[in-house]
């Protein structure tokens, strides 16, 4: 095995009480441990609490303010700008089924999508509101650039604790990196949520987004205090656990960020990384509308899910696969789950 793999005993890493979740300081300089510590989640739940990240507070809550701004904008004016097969547009309430098996979602989205990553821009059905402000649209292509920035930046910490070999390289921490290219299409998205306060006997109305996996490679996401929903299925207990708001420990700065693993890096490592079900639910309680960012990371369309070049995952690739193998293409993958969720 190679001499450059860091020692894979599992952190004992602390967790808050009632918070099923690790909670990983990506500013620490110590890089070795970070890796390790990061894998070591992901491997264990799919999940984990970002600190360290360079989001301040003031712009995390502007761009909650856009959100609630756009859906409080007349029905009329948000259905010009439909969800498409792009995988961008306004997506109405009870539009989406995450969970085929169950009921529609009460919810209402935006997703902006077809982005230039050299730019920030989207492309596809963007409503004219977030255009014809000058100020509103630069604000917007920042953070979908600073959020690709962060996820990369986690693919190439993530790369460093697998230890990929590629072209003789110790570790080959481009792997991830290098299959995102700023130009090409992709199925990257920026998606606001709403997700409306509902008084309601009916116990299956809680369940606001089902039960479902993340298409894409990696995700990010914003919530805020008492507005949780988001629960997991946990692979460690078996059964669905409430992840929580919790507060960041660098002053100023905005919460911790969810992020968890999407279907891609979980083919790409063979499941080492977890592909975690998890769904929204509301509680009896639930007093406060909820409103969520997400980004969700996916690499070039063309980009194969084949597995990474990584001793960690021998045991589950084996020592070699078939030259004829076939590996579907990250857009086959999506189009494939936007089919099931969407009906096309």
């Amino acid at each position: 095995m190679s001499s450059c793999l860091p020692n894979r005993s599992l952190l004992s890493i602390e967790k808050m009480a009632g918070n099923p979740l690790t909670t990983v300081d990506i500013s620490k300089p110590d890089k070795v441990t970070v890796a390790k510590e990061l894998l070591d989640a992901l491997v264990s739940q799919g999940f984990v609490f970002i600190d360290g990240h360079d989001f301040q507070a003031d712009e995390v809550n502007k761009i909650f303010d856009l959100s609630k701004e756009f859906f409080k904008l007349p029905l009329e004016y948000k259905q010009k700008f439909p969800f498409d097969s792009s995988n961008s547009g306004y997506i109405q309430f009870n539009r989406e089924n995450l969970d085929p098996s169950q009921k529609k979602d009460f919810k209402e989205g935006l997703n902006f999508s077809g982005i230039d990553f050299t730019s920030g821009e989207p492309s596809g059905p963007v409503p004219e509101w977030f255009i014809e402000d000058t100020s509103r649209h630069e604000f917007v292509k920042k953070t979908i650039l600073k959020l690709n920035q962060l996820a990369l930046d986690l693919l190439v910490v993530l790369a460093r604790a697998l230890d990929i070999q590629d072209n003789d390289e110790c570790p080959g921490i481009e792997w991830f990196t290098s299959r995102y290219k700023p130009t090409s299409k992709s199925g990257s998205t920026l998606r606001f949520l709403h997700y409306p306060a509902q008084n309601s006997d009916d116990e299956s109305s809680e369940v606001r987004a089902g039960a479902h996996t993340d298409y894409g490679s990696m995700t990010l996401l914003f919530q805020k205090e008492h507005q949780e929903g988001l629960e997991i299925y946990s692979p460690l207990s078996k059964k669905w656990e409430k992840v929580p708001f919790i507060t960041s420990s660098k002053p100023g700065m905005a919460p911790p960020i969810i992020v968890n693993i999407g279907d891609l890096l979980s083919y790409w490592t063979a499941g080492l990384l977890k592909s975690t079900i998890h769904r929204v639910r509301f509680s009896n309680a639930q007093a406060e509308d909820r409103y969520s960012i997400v980004f969700f990371s996916h690499p070039s369309d063309e980009t194969l899910l084949e597995p990474v070049p990584s001793e960690l995952l021998r045991d589950r690739t084996g020592r070699g696969v078939a030259k004829d193998t076939e590996y579907i293409t990250a857009l086959q993958h999506l189009q494939k789950k936007i089919a099931n969720t969407y009906g096309y």
